[in-house]
């Protein structure tokens, strides 16, 4: 294999090599990628137009010599650590797909672990249905909770527009346009309203931890740099989150696994009356702060 090239020939597997196209191309993306078959699972099922199934169900398809290309094209650009979210230019989350590009965070599934506490939550308090998404990226969070709550109003706040724009179009393809208000906004600044469920995904990687991780190279910075303890915005968002919460409201946050002990300590201090739970994700880490008002 080239250094920039993915050979015809190694596409076109069948009958011909032990390895499928599929376990090529987990080989080849390896050493770029934190989660290399499943990347390479997306990355086929992309080109060929194909689901997830039928690609395992048959992971050596015929490609044409327009996919072959492209197929090429999103390895060279896999080698330049180029995530592969933005590559495609979608990426699923809750069951959506999300168009992405570079201003915007690529989504995980920690915070599909956080929108699932939102889900659970709203389902059980069907009379709650004011929300606000701080920091909204790509609208992920927010159009997918009013994508799955017909009734939800939604507010989506970023200080970046590049993002809105992104998120815009994203409540466009899902239809949920109409009933999230996007707002260029520093967090709570500028807001007016109450609201039952704040919800957000924040800058919370200590800075120095997120100096040595490839992420900061490849994601925007902006959506990352939690400052030195992690928690300078969440920080934030706690001291001024009583002004807009109505009464029986909760509060869900993403934290670093590192930064739970002390979100709590602050969530405390301010919301001495409230019930409050420090939540673990998949993996078994600190990730969730939860404040029922």
């Amino acid at each position: 294999m080239k250094q920039n090239a993915w050979h015809t020939q190694d596409l076109k597997t069948k009958g011909k090599h032990p390895n499928s196209t599929l376990q090529q191309i987990q080989t080849w993306i390896s050493p770029y990628s934190e989660s290399p078959y499943l990347d390479a699972l997306v990355l086929l099922s992309y080109i060929t137009a194909q689901s997830k199934s039928q690609i395992l169900a048959n992971p050596s398809p015929d490609l044409t010599p327009e996919q072959e290309l492209e197929l090429n094209h999103a390895l060279i650009q896999v080698k330049e650590e180029i995530p592969l979210p933005y590559i495609l230019g979608t990426w699923e989350f809750f069951q959506l797909d999300f168009t992405l590009t570079p201003d915007v965070l690529i989504p995980r599934p920690e915070t599909e672990g956080l929108v699932q506490r939102a889900h659970n939550w709203l389902e059980d308090h069907p009379g709650k249905r004011m929300c606000l998404d701080l920091g909204t990226g790509s609208g992920c969070i927010a159009v997918s909770l009013a994508h799955n709550f017909p009734d939800l109003r939604v507010f989506a706040t970023d200080v970046s527009i590049p993002a809105l724009q992104v998120a815009k179009k994203n409540a466009t393809h899902h239809q949920t346009i109409e009933r999230i208000s996007f707002l260029a906004a520093d967090l709570l600044s500028g807001f007016r309203g109450q609201v039952d469920l704040l919800i957000a995904n924040l800058p919370y990687i200590p800075s120095e931890k997120l100096n040595n991780l490839r992420v900061v190279h490849t994601e925007p910075r902006l959506a990352l740099d939690g400052g030195p303890d992690g928690l300078s915005y969440i920080k934030r968002v706690l001291e001024g989150a009583p002004a807009v919460m109505n009464p029986g409201g909760l509060i869900l946050l993403e934290l670093d696994e590192t930064s739970g002990g002390e979100a709590l300590v602050i969530a405390r201090s301010i919301f001495p009356r409230a019930e409050i739970q420090l939540e673990q994700d998949l993996a078994g880490l600190d990730r969730y702060l939860s404040i029922q008002t």
